[in-house]
């Protein structure tokens, strides 16, 4: 989904679509009598832990539909590993509103109400860019953003927004992406970005100073993959996100990540190296014991030197403004539940010349 520096997404960014899409999900208080034994994932189209199957003939308790006139249910299916709140197709079996509802249950009814997934079931990668490093590629070092580079500009000595995926960590493939056009697809696939985004003034201000990318059209991009993803799979007036909530959101957990322990070791280190070691043990510092350990470090080979490029860092929740990264990070699985492309060993810190 990514190359070592930057996302290999940037090549697309030139691309345009239209439309603007919000995902929306729709409330239900009823069941669903299941007549075929369809598996019932954690994300609509993939990711089974436990590899659970609906029981033909019992009943599940329905919390909602991802959409009208919809394609899935989201179904209770007590007792299952990671998740409870799993999603089915509509086809899978018939509706009947809870007053009407009738037959075996697949076990004791939860009496709580559907709200979609709890806090932990809410899983996120925040991929925050080293910019510096970025600018010094052959992929960087014509755009735009990197032409204007200075010392004094923000991500300069600031990690800058590359993205906030929504990702299920529980296996290694980054899913979902694309929610506007259909059923989500795979990560792995390239579709045009939207050619415009409704932004506040506000937001927009703010993405423009940590995400320099913007002058490229990154934001786009992340909005069009990433962000008609965010916030899919909860129920309830808070389902779903425009692209404002979910850069405003995206922001917080960034400016949390910059205000901390982190990002100082980078600036101590400006054009040295770093190890693994030493910014997991800031991670810990900043964000409680065995945090470093749900952070991948990715780099790149620049020449004859290895340079820091990126920190992927798994989150888990809600996010809040401002944003409690330490309770985020601390919810989220090890990164070895979710590695991707492994982590590097360390690298050099870069930093921007006069």
């Amino acid at each position: 989904m990514t190359k070592p520096i930057f996302p290999t997404c940037l090549l697309l960014l030139g691309l345009s679509l239209t439309g603007d899409a919000t995902a929306q999900q729709v409330h239900l208080d009823g069941y669903l009598i299941a007549s075929t034994a369809c598996a019932a994932t954690k994300k609509k189209d993939r990711d089974n832990p436990g590899r659970i199957h609906l029981e033909p003939g019992r009943r599940y308790e329905v919390v909602g539909r991802n959409t009208t006139p919809g394609t899935h249910y989201r179904i209770r299916v007590p007792g299952v590993p990671v998740t409870e709140l799993r999603w089915v197709a509509m086809t899978c079996g018939a509706f009947a509103p809870a007053a009407s509802a009738a037959g075996p249950t697949s076990t004791a009814a939860s009496d709580a109400p559907g709200e979609g997934l709890a806090p932990d079931g809410i899983e996120l990668m925040l991929a925050a860019s080293w910019e510096p490093a970025f600018c010094r590629s052959g992929a960087g070092q014509d755009r735009p953003e990197c032409r204007a580079q200075t010392p004094e500009r923000f991500d300069a000595t600031h990690f800058a927004l590359h993205g906030l995926w929504p990702d299920d960590l529980d296996d290694q493939a980054i899913f979902p992406c694309y929610c506007d056009q259909g059923a989500p697809a795979s990560c792995a696939e390239s579709h045009p970005s939207d050619a415009q985004i409704a932004l506040s003034n506000e937001v927009r201000e703010r993405l423009a100073v940590a995400m320099p990318g913007m002058q490229s059209g990154l934001h786009r991009h992340e909005w069009t993959k990433h962000g008609t993803c965010y916030e899919d799979d909860k129920i309830g007036p808070d389902a779903g996100a425009d692209a404002d909530e979910y850069f405003a959101e995206s922001l917080a957990v960034l400016e949390a990540l910059n205000a901390s322990a982190v990002r100082r070791l980078f600036v101590d280190h400006l054009g040295e190296e770093l190890t693994r070691a030493q910014i997991e043990a800031a991670f810990d510092e900043a964000f409680g014991p065995g945090a470093g350990e749900r952070v991948l470090i990715r780099c790149a080979n620049i020449g004859r030197e290895r340079v820091i490029t990126e920190l992927w860092i798994g989150l888990a929740g809600d996010i809040d403004e401002p944003a409690d990264l330490a309770a985020l990070i601390q919810a989220a699985p090890p990164a070895t539940t979710w590695n991707h492309a492994g982590s590097c060993t360390g690298g050099r810190v870069v930093r921007v010349e006069e």
